[in-house]
């Protein structure tokens, strides 16, 4: 009887999840590189983590060592562009930026859905203040700074008001100069789903029938 319970009650979680899952956040864990996600920069993903610098190549300089992808760093005009910020949105304490990296996806969300991820910032920069971001859907958030490098990994979390699409972007720009290479890694980026009423409603007739059943087997 209590396996019979046990099995129904697991069946109706699973309804409940798979109505309710109606984020399409894609590879938000990096299991396919890139995949499903626009970079821009210098910008790798392997091993379930991506990661950002701003480290340019090409001219083989002192930076050079530090570039993950082969890719160079990109301008900070572009940089902007692609994030959907306007002209001098990235300076920062008073400090030009110069160039950066950037990865960028959109996905669809239901109100009261919370996006969350890991993540990490390093930096090689010992004068200007380097920083790592997210753009949310159009809001410019600064994670870290060389003024503010929390130790550890750590996590980002907040909720949506609204259903939509939503478009999130991380990255990471050098400020004051182009030296002094700074990096940002980004981990289990998910948007946690909610059940919609529908599924609510089905959980709770299925836990009263369980309930029911439970008492005429008594």
């Amino acid at each position: 009887m209590t396996i019979r319970l046990q099995s129904a009650a697991a069946a109706i979680g699973l309804l409940l999840l798979a109505g309710g899952a109606q984020a399409q956040l894609a590879n938000g864990d990096f299991g396919a590189g890139l995949a499903s996600w626009n970079p821009a920069g210098d910008a790798v993903a392997s091993s379930g983590t991506l990661t950002l610098s701003t480290a340019f190549f090409s001219d083989g300089g002192e930076d050079a060592p530090f570039n993950l992808s082969g890719q160079d760093a990109v301008g900070i005009d572009a940089l902007e562009s692609a994030a959907g910020l306007a002209p001098y949105a990235l300076d920062l304490a008073g400090e030009a930026a110069f160039e950066g990296s950037l990865a960028q996806q959109s996905f669809t969300v239901g109100a009261g859905q919370t996006l969350s991820f890991d993540w990490a910032f390093s930096t090689r920069e010992t004068l200007f203040q380097d920083h790592a971001f997210i753009v949310l859907d159009g809001q410019l958030i600064t994670l870290a700074s060389l003024g503010n490098v929390p130790l550890g990994p750590q996590t980002f979390s907040q909720t949506y008001t609204l259903a939509g699409t939503s478009t999130l972007s991380f990255g990471v720009v050098d400020t004051g100069d182009y030296l002094g290479v700074s990096t940002l890694s980004i981990q289990n980026v998910q948007v946690t789903a909610i059940p919609e009423p529908g599924q609510w409603a089905l959980l709770l007739a299925g836990m009263l029938t369980l309930g029911i059943f439970s008492r005429r087997r008594d």
